[in-house]
């Protein structure tokens, strides 16, 4: 699977290249919607590092940690065939700016819990 990112009109040439050299005894799928930037590395190892301290400074693993804040800061009732059902969703499927607000949630909360946060991020 090739995944390409359209960022100008220059761009168009390299994808018409490369449906021109498509073997057409064979269907293909192209799926054309906006980039979406995702959470980058750095952010996502601070998180998990905050998340295994603050783990350890309560008495839980990072799992149970992890399950535990987004329990707190992202979950939701919905209901489903007439049913209230919390909803909790998973951390990968937050924009940029949802990931650093839910983040900053869990940051605050610690830090009210006496939690203080070392090592480098």
């Amino acid at each position: 699977m090739t995944k390409l990112i359209l960022r100008s009109k220059e761009d168009v040439a390299q994808i018409e290249s490369l449906c021109g050299s498509l073997d057409f005894n064979k269907a293909w799928e192209v799926e054309v919607k906006p980039f979406s930037f995702s959470r980058s590395a750095d952010q996502n190892k601070r998180y998990w590092k905050i998340i295994k301290e603050l783990g350890s400074f309560l008495g839980y693993d990072e799992g149970e940690m992890h399950e535990l804040m987004k329990y707190k800061f992202l979950s939701y009732k919905q209901e489903m065939l007439g049913d209230e059902m919390t909803v909790v969703p998973s951390t990968s499927k937050l924009t940029i700016k949802e990931f650093v607000e839910y983040s900053s949630k869990v940051e605050i909360f610690a830090s009210s819990l006496g939690f203080d946060f070392k090592g480098d991020y």
